[in-house]
């Protein structure tokens, strides 16, 4: 993975006004820490929130957490060339899964020593280097640390947090604090009779607030589900369905990357997005016999899976066509680096394949991921802009491809009130299990929602 620096969400402080969302609460800032909302009103569940007068709130800064004598036994050399994340050894509070949470660490902070207490510090430059960014360490060449020696560090850093303002029926408002986070900071939960209408972002070492920081929740009223054609799965996938449909086994093969692999969630296999998906068609269809297996591979993209040597730890043909698979799910955000015309030309082959042996196909959309590997300078996507996705959603429809846009979920994520960073357990692109939900509702939604056999005619009846 290649790594560049993140989005840093501080500013100058201007009393603004968010753009109008349909159904959401008026917000402003209107000071270094203080935000005013309303007046307005809200519609949740035929119920109505109102706030009659504007209501100033002062918000917290974020905490600065002080680490002292943190012990590091075998400090690693330092590799300048390596990923951020992997240049050294860690600092352990600011580990996110595999990674290490970014901007977090104040790194004129931070003290080596030989010793526990107050013992005389190593000299960085000389004895250490440090990636203060990405809060790694390890010793130079010259180093007075030994390769076996341990070391002790102190360092500080501020974790981050999501804040809510919440409203009661009575249209009295108040302000839950969040729980920190150096990852995956969760909104609070309302209490009851109470609902959250403004979620505050405070990532760590915010020095101000802006309108990076607010998000407003949009409230917009829902429309009837409706069905006005047949599903994804009736044009596209008519034998997966016949068969769930039957009760008959269907073998699904997830093939992707590390996401398919459980990254975000991977000691917990039953929430990995296939294994989701496949709970939510029994459901569906109750009499479903299901199989699921998972080809996926940590690190690679679907070009190095399809050319890996038979009989290796991945082989695409042992893992993913000998099944004889009714099914294949394809995620490869991994693949992002393709534009529109090398998705098409790449997908092509694949689709061919896959296809060749009896499976039909359902290709899903990536999740976000760091800000800066999207070129973006903010985390309220409404538009995915790689072109891989587009790619992506232009070859299904011209393939007759059945297509899970996980990416168009991801991007409604701030309008909901999530800053969609705190949906990645390693800080980079590791979905946690909300991500990996997204996944699975986006698969479950191609199906028709109500299960149970074919209808005489479509089941070839008079």
């Amino acid at each position: 993975m290649m790594i560049a620096s993140i989005l840093v969400l501080n500013g100058m402080c201007v009393a603004a006004d968010l753009p109008t969302f349909e159904g959401a609460m008026p917000l402003r800032v209107t000071g270094p820490w203080s935000v005013e909302v309303g007046p307005g009103a809200v519609t949740k569940d035929g119920i109505e929130y109102k706030i009659v007068a504007p209501i100033s709130f002062q918000i917290d800064p974020p905490e600065i957490i002080r680490v002292r004598d943190e012990c590091h036994a075998a400090l690693p050399m330092f590799d300048k060339d390596e990923g951020g994340w992997r240049k050294g050894d860690r600092l352990r509070d600011l580990i996110a899964e595999e990674c290490t949470s970014t901007g977090l660490l104040y790194p004129d902070s931070v003290r080596l020593k030989p010793s526990g207490g107050d013992a005389p510090q190593f000299v960085l430059g000389t004895d250490y280097e440090l990636d203060g960014f990405w809060a790694t360490f390890g010793r130079t060449p010259q180093s007075a640390i030994a390769a076996r020696q341990t070391v002790y560090v102190d360092y500080a850093y501020s974790p981050c947090r999501i804040d809510s303002i919440v409203v009661n029926r009575a249209g009295r408002a108040r302000l839950a604090k969040g729980l920190p986070h150096v990852a995956i900071p969760r909104p609070p939960v309302p209490g009851d009779g109470e609902v959250a209408v403004i979620n505050l972002w405070i990532p760590g070492r915010t020095e101000k607030l802006t309108e990076e920081n607010l998000y407003p929740i949009e409230f917009a009223a829902e429309a009837p589900h409706m069905q006005p054609g047949p599903t994804q799965a009736e044009r596209f996938l008519p034998k997966t369905l016949a068969k769930l449909r039957a009760g008959e086994q269907v073998t699904i093969v997830a093939f992707g990357d590390s996401v398919t692999d459980g990254g975000g969630v991977n000691h917990e296999p039953k929430l990995w997005y296939q294994n989701q998906f496949a709970v939510l068609l029994k459901e569906r269809f109750p009499k479903a016999n299901i199989r699921v297996i998972t080809a996926g591979w940590g690190g690679a993209n679907s070009k190095m899976y399809l050319e890996a040597p038979p009989g290796g730890i991945y082989d695409f043909v042992r893992d993913v066509l000998d099944p004889k698979p009714d099914l294949v799910t394809i995620e490869f955000v991994n693949d992002a680096y393709l534009d529109e015309a090398g998705t098409a030309a790449h997908y092509a082959g694949i689709l061919e394949r896959v296809r060749a042996v009896g499976a039909e196909v359902i290709l899903i959309t990536p999740h976000l991921v760091r800000p800066d590997w999207l070129t973006s300078d903010t985390l309220k996507v409404d538009q995915d802009p790689r072109a891989y996705v587009r790619g992506l959603r232009d070859f299904a429809a011209k393939n007759n491809v059945a297509l899970a846009d996980a990416s168009k979920e991801w991007c409604r994520l701030w309008r909901r009130g999530l800053p969609y960073i705190t949906l990645l357990a390693n800080n980079i692109n590791h979905p946690d299990e909300r991500g990996h939900a997204i996944f699975a509702k986006t698969l479950i939604e191609l199906f028709p929602r109500v299960g149970g056999p074919l209808p005489a005619k479509a089941a070839g009846g008079p």
